[in-house]
């Protein structure tokens, strides 16, 4: 009877073990399944425009699912456009330890990195995208952007070269190019790029401002005006660009400027 007795026990409690493990799989199944639901709505809201919608919704999604990259990186992406950069960076940063080869959380950190001016950390971010995505132009166009930042002209225009080769077509790291081959005085240099980064897209304004920069370092101030009307023509916010690069020139009390451009940041995961 005690044999019994114990066996029963045993038997009861197996029981009540296996049924505990079986409604945790469900609960975790649960949570999983409401993490993404509100996942999914929040980067609907995101597409929509509505960030703080979206980032409500990772929010959410995060509370069901403390492990779940992509709200992070997704929210990290709001964040970003919201211009929360130090927000942001925490958020690529969870991301990339949940999952490390997340090549997109990296590079959007990179540029958030470089937006707040830190840029041996968007250097740093860049050199790991292109170790995951050695094909993405737009990583070396950033990183070209970086080290120009910090007078690294040599490596920045040897970015710009890798961007073109891997896309001939990224008319920004043309333009971007032509800066760094101006900052190095080379004015011939940069006219070519900045004329070649216009014919691939002659709605792309600010290479007809940093060519009109060219023409009025090199006396050709007719075709320097043509430009600088086209770029406010296609850009009235270059405005301000314009007023201050020109005054720098006739200064001639700094280096000559320049306006880069940057390609466009990952956007929202759908994973």
């Amino acid at each position: 009877m005690i044999v019994a007795r114990h066996f029963l026990i045993s038997r009861t409690l197996l029981t009540a073990l296996l049924f505990t493990f079986i409604v945790s799989i469900i609960q975790a199944q649960s949570r999983t399944a409401s993490a993404a639901s509100y996942c999914q709505r929040a980067a609907q809201w995101q597409v929509k425009g509505d960030l703080d919608r979206a980032i409500a919704d990772y929010d959410l999604a995060l509370t069901f699912d403390p492990n779940y990259e992509t709200a992070y990186y997704n929210r990290g992406v709001a964040r970003h456009d919201k211009g929360e950069l130090d927000a942001a960076i925490a958020d690529y940063s969870r991301a990339v330890e949940l999952k490390p080869n997340h090549w997109e959380a990296w590079y959007n950190r990179g540029i958030a990195r470089r937006d707040k001016g830190d840029l041996a950390g968007a250097i740093a971010d860049f050199d790991r995208t292109i170790e995951l995505n050695p094909h993405l132009a737009a990583a070396f166009n950033n990183r070209g952007n970086a080290r120009k930042a910090v007078n690294d002209l040599d490596g920045a225009i040897a970015d710009y070269d890798q961007a073109l080769r891997l896309n001939p077509q990224l008319a920004c790291a043309l333009n971007n190019r032509g800066t760094a081959w101006k900052a190095k005085g080379d004015l011939d240099r940069a006219m070519v790029d900045y004329s070649r980064a216009i014919r691939l897209d002659e709605r792309y304004a600010v290479p007809y401002l940093n060519r009109g920069i060219v023409h009025l370092l090199q006396g050709r101030e007719a075709e320097a005006e043509q430009d600088f009307s086209q770029a406010l023509k296609l850009d009235a916010d270059l405005q301000p660009a314009f007023e201050k690069m020109v005054r720098r020139v006739k200064g001639q009390s700094q280096p000559h400027p320049a306006a880069e451009q940057g390609a466009e940041r990952r956007r929202v995961s759908s994973r």
